[in-house]
């Protein structure tokens, strides 16, 4: 490999010219740029160090590398969603990993590999991983690659090499997935101290800690751009516009009366998924227009509350992916077996920056308008308690049975009619 790492004078480093620390942003640019970082765990744990690369940008001198030079296990950090869409089980729970770490099965690639141990077929299986189009039976299994299951909530939620890995690709703006290898040293224990740094710095790769990245997480997630006043119909909304970090995408925020819940009932709040079709142009294909002005209308009847406009088209696959599973749609497929045929997760959303945008406005209770029990379960994970209020739409002919389709297959909260089922949106399961 011609690059290894960050090129990092002195002077730069945050410790001093005896230690090779690098700063969270360097770090993500790193990952950005397809080089290698090494990440730091907390001294209180296991205080090692693993080599990683973001798993887009994994190479056969990649692996070799970290076999020669790290010579750990050689694993690939994923996100809960994506090993779901590939179908690949944990390993049993009623065993307990040393530090919790989360192992799934192993795997390889059926295709473009021969044996599975070569550094170039552990390549291969790991790009394998990431490809959108792969699907579970692609992959062998046992295999020679071991892919780990990152926390939902990642270094906010477990402060390990798994989600400090999967959180600085996410942080770069690349797939959730990265490539990691302990670091051991020439007697096969693993390199700590001085002995670390001094690898580092003949590698000249850069070190940042678990304990960095999950302040930076914590504090970097979203950033307040701008805020005015915005009438919507009576009443008169607060806009805050927060720029979502990982991403560069905008997280608008509607804010209506006094927050405050120290005298009166929490806040409503709505997390709503942009949807150009539907919000925008009407798109009788979803519920998502009626959804949008049902909660500014009910917030503005209760006189305070909240819409956080989430950048998650498609339910997170983007708006070109999603034109995609409508013309699947249109052959036959419902909307979760349309997502799985063109290789993307049923719902790939996450409720990261909605919980920052919470923190940023003190709120730690609110009623919640959905039907979802994923919003639900993401907030109080995050530390939000929710009372569910219902946000029902009267279904039109057009959406009744993608709306069956959520309630039979995604266990939305939905009191439909018996006489209309998932398989009347598409004919093909």
């Amino acid at each position: 490999m011609q690059t290894l790492g960050l090129n990092i004078h002195a002077q730069e480093l945050e410790a001093g010219p005896q230690t090779h620390y690098i700063s969270v942003p360097e770090a993500i640019e790193a990952m950005r740029a397809g080089n290698m970082v090494l990440i730091c765990d907390d001294e209180e744990r296991e205080n090692e160090a693993d080599l990683c690369l973001a798993a887009q940008f994994v190479t056969p001198e990649a692996i070799n590398f970290m076999l020669r030079s790290a010579r750990g296990l050689i694993c690939t950090s994923l996100s809960a969603e994506r090993l779901a869409a590939l179908k690949l089980p944990m390993l049993d729970q009623s065993d307990q990993p040393l530090q919790g770490t989360a192992f799934t099965s192993s795997v390889d690639a059926r295709s473009g590999t021969t044996t599975g141990i070569s550094a170039h077929d552990r390549a291969t299986t790991i790009r394998a991983l990431v490809n959108p189009a792969t699907q579970p039976s692609d992959l062998a299994r046992p295999g020679h690659v071991f892919p780990l299951m990152a926390r939902p909530q990642g270094t906010l939620e477990r402060r390990g090499h798994t989600e400090a890995s999967v959180d600085l690709a996410r942080l770069a703006g690349l797939e959730p997935a990265a490539v990691i290898c302990e670091v051991l040293n020439d007697e096969g224990e693993a390199a700590r101290g001085e002995e670390l740094h001094a690898l580092a710095r003949q590698w000249g790769i850069g070190i940042v800690t678990v304990d960095a990245i999950a302040r930076y997480r914590s504090q970097e997630q979203v950033r307040l751009i701008a805020t005015t006043r915005l009438p919507i119909g009576n009443s008169n909304f607060l806009l805050r516009d927060y720029l979502e970090i990982a991403s560069d995408q905008h997280c608008l925020t509607f804010i209506l009366g006094d927050l405050a819940t120290d005298r009166q009932e929490p806040p409503l709040l709505r997390l709503h998924s942009a949807c150009t079709t539907g919000d925008i142009f009407g798109s009788q294909r979803c519920d998502c227009q009626a959804q949008l002005h049902t909660s500014l209308q009910r917030i503005a009847e209760a006189g305070r509350g909240i819409l956080i406009y989430l950048p998650q088209e498609g339910r997170g696959i983007g708006l070109s992916a999603k034109i995609q599973a409508y013309a699947l749609q249109d052959q036959g497929y419902d909307t979760i077996s349309a997502n799985e045929l063109l290789g993307y997760p049923v719902d790939a959303r996450r409720y990261d920056s909605a919980l920052a945008i919470l923190r940023d406005l003190s709120l730690t209770h609110v009623r919640l308008l959905t039907n979802n029990p994923r919003k639900i379960q993401a907030l109080n994970e995050g530390g939000i308690q929710v009372e569910r209020v219902s946000l029902e739409i009267e279904p039109t002919p057009e959406n009744q049975s993608y709306l069956a389709t959520k309630q039979q297959r995604l266990g939305h909260l939905l009191q439909l009619s018996t006489s209309h089922d998932a398989n009347q949106e598409g004919t093909i399961l």
